[in-house]
Formats: structure tokens, C-alpha cells, sequence
């Protein structure tokens, strides 16, 4: 049962566990069904110890193709983003994280209430108006 008192966020408008379609792949389905654009800042992201190693020397799941033809035309990718960090937001093989939409005002809020319970939690992007591609 979960716990509610006054610091519980109000808003929470989506969230997902990101499993197999990657974080992108799972970013992309909230996306559309909420009509937005989402800005997700790599550099942010808590990736799997030796994960980031693991990508530089070329090992890649199957999968990652896969993900990438499925949702590739959805996103762009700023040119700074080294190609190591664009293979991992398209990997499969992720934590089963959750990825959460809240709103601004209560990010803070919701990051600090699970820290208190040891919850690594970390703010990687925002959403934007819908923007085309």
C-alpha cells in the first residue's frame, strides 16, 4: 500500500517501466500518447556500472538494431552526443527503471522523498510541445 500525506506529488502523468523497446523506445510511447516531445539529457542518465565500457568496444545486443528502426525516425540526436551514449538510450538490455512524468514544480519533491527511502532517482529530461521531425 503506498504511503500519502501532504508532500506526495499531486501529478503524476505517466510512467513506465523500461524494459526491452530501451529507454528511447519507452520514452517515445509516452510521448505520443500524451502528444509532447520529450528532451532526455544523456548525460544525466545512472547507466549500468561497465555499461558505458561495454559500448565504446562494440558490444551490442541484437536488439539495439531492432529499436533503432522502430523508433530512429522519432528522434534526433544532438551531433555532441558520442555515438557510445546513442547505442545505450537504444540498448534493450536496461534495469527495468521506472520512467516517471511529473510535473516541474514537484520534481524535487518526488526526488527527495526517494532518496529519503534510498531510491536512486535522477532527473534526465523534460517535456516540450510536440515537436516535428
Amino acid at each position: 500500500m503506498a504511503e500519502i500525506d501532504e508532500r506526495t506529488p499531486e501529478t503524476i502523468h505517466a510512467v513506465t517501466d523500461v524494459t526491452g523497446f530501451a529507454l528511447l523506445g519507452h520514452a517515445r510511447e509516452m510521448a505520443v500518447g500524451s502528444g509532447v516531445s520529450l528532451e532526455i539529457d544523456h548525460a544525466a542518465i545512472e547507466y549500468l556500472p561497465g555499461a558505458i565500457a561495454a559500448s565504446r568496444a562494440g558490444f551490442y545486443s541484437g536488439g539495439l538494431s531492432n529499436n533503432r528502426q522502430f523508433i530512429g525516425e522519432c528522434v534526433a540526436l544532438r551531433t555532441s552526443v558520442p555515438e557510445e551514449f546513442r547505442n545505450l538510450l537504444f540498448d534493450p538490455q536496461t534495469s527495468g527503471g521506472l520512467l516517471v512524468a511529473l510535473d516541474s514544480n514537484q520534481a524535487e519533491m518526488a526526488l527527495g522523498a526517494l532518496a529519503a527511502r534510498e531510491v536512486s532517482a535522477r532527473r534526465i529530461g523534460r517535456v516540450l510541445e510536440n515537436v516535428p521531425h
